[in-house]
């Protein structure tokens, strides 16, 4: 949006509904992925060499500065998104700072809570977003929205579903569950590799087939719901029946010993993945995770430091439902309460997540929110699998959203997490798991 528009949009915006209120500025601030945000800060404020925290008061016809927060696992594809962006914008320069990503919820909670001043942060996903938005931290934008003409409809069922009471960001970037494959090791186990969709049943017959010598013929990425989230449950439905069903399949990956011990796994957290993807890369067979992960592994398998080319899957369905039908979700881009400068984060915002922005996310390998076929046909050749498997899982009609968009939900889905830790280690049965959760999820709403 060049500075003509902006002034325009602030003009429809003004006219529509008076003066936007927000808090105070952006600082100044490179990469960082291990100084707390409070010290990024005060260094930031020095760095503009201003005198002022905010770092925003610039000279007549200056661009503004913006102060972006995301997480290190962005950076291939929001360093050139930022960088293109600052080259044509004439209202704003953005400045991105990340963190480690095992850390990333709590550093903005805990900028929240200093007053810490920012512009815009990236939200990853429902439960977080409506989080923020229940306590009173990120902007609305919805005249922003109206003003620019924006056809929200683009970014389809969930996000509308979502922000039934207001906008108070944008999607920029999608992620669907899919299993990554090691070929190499079906051969090995003297197992036909098939990208067929599966059952839950048939995928534990494989498993067990390909374990053998070493080799696990599964890992299960992070503690997500998968099965809950097919048969169209949440951790907040009243009836936990399908909570129990999806923890009970967890655990029966685990009881017929053909998935990598959950308490292996639990030790590595985070790094887990290695497991399928470090040299000699014969420990995991098959890998359940998100299209995160394609980009990630084609920059290791281009590196070396990845001795295969994976392959994809599609995740195992409940039986009887339809064919690629696995979880999907959403990331945004929101705007801090903090910030001083709305219109131009707006500009920003809406330029990385719609056509400009999702195209070089694209080029990158990684699922933007924002698509159209050419943005598609991008994203395809930037993934580098040699069939259709791919298109046909992140494109699928039949995905479902991984989370429903509730202000308690993160707190309730932590809660179950820990339960299920519980279970998986042994330390309780089923029974108590659900009792235990059932209880603690009642006292955190109020019942």
């Amino acid at each position: 949006m060049k500075r003509k528009k902006l002034a325009a949009l602030g003009l429809a915006i003004l006219m529509a509904v008076g003066t936007a209120a927000c808090g105070s500025g952006s600082e100044s601030g490179g990469k960082n992925d291990e100084k707390p945000v409070e010290d990024t800060a005060s260094d930031a404020a020095q760095d503009t060499g201003s005198g002022d925290a905010s770092g925003t008061e610039t000279a007549s016809g200056e661009k503004v500065k913006l102060q972006f927060y995301s997480w290190s696992d962005e950076t291939a594809y929001l360093d050139p998104a930022v960088a293109a962006y600052n080259a044509q914008s004439e209202v704003a320069e953005v400045e991105v700072t990340y963190f480690p990503p095992t850390e990333y919820a709590e550093k903005i909670l805990a900028t929240f809570a200093s007053g810490t001043e920012f512009d815009v942060l990236c939200v990853n996903g429902l439960s977080p977003y409506g989080e923020y938005k229940s306590k009173d931290t990120i902007q609305e934008i919805s005249a922003y929205v109206e003003a620019s003409g924006l056809d929200t409809e683009i970014y389809g069922d969930v996000f509308k579903t979502s922000n039934e009471d207001g906008l108070y960001g944008l999607p920029y970037r999608g992620a669907v569950w899919l299993m990554f494959a090691n070929e190499a090791l079906f051969e090995k186990a003297g197992v036909p590799f098939s990208q067929e969709q599966l059952t839950w049943d048939e995928y534990r017959d494989l498993a067990k087939q390909l374990t053998k010598d070493g080799t696990y013929g599964g890992l299960v990425g992070m503690d997500n719901f998968v099965l809950l989230q097919q048969l169209g449950g949440s951790v907040m439905d009243e009836d936990t029946g399908k909570i129990r069903q999806s923890l009970e399949l967890w655990k029966a990956l685990e009881d017929d010993g053909g998935h990598v011990p959950f308490a292996e796994k639990l030790e590595l957290s985070q790094n887990a993945g290695s497991l399928f993807t470090s040299a000699p890369a014969e420990y995991v067979a098959t890998f359940q995770n998100g299209t995160w992960g394609v980009a990630s592994y084609n920059s290791k398998y281009e590196t070396g430091e990845m001795p295969f080319q994976y392959r994809v899957m599609p995740m195992p369905v409940p039986e009887g439902a339809a064919d690629y039908t696995a979880p999907s979700s959403i990331n945004y881009l929101s705007i801090a309460k903090s910030c001083k400068h709305p219109e131009e984060a707006y500009d920003f915002i809406e330029w990385m997540c719609t056509e400009p922005g999702a195209t070089i996310i694209a080029e990158h390998a990684t699922l933007p929110a924002y698509s159209n076929a050419e943005i598609e046909k991008t994203y395809l050749d930037a993934a580098k699998q040699p069939d259709d498997t791919l298109a046909k899982i992140v494109f699928s009609k039949n995905n479902v959203p991984d989370v429903i968009y509730d202000p308690n939900y993160s707190a309730v889905e932590t809660i179950l997490k820990e339960e299920q830790e519980l279970y998986m280690i042994g330390e309780q049965d089923i029974d108590t798991t659900m009792s235990n959760f059932e209880a603690r999820r009642a006292e955190i709403l109020g019942k």
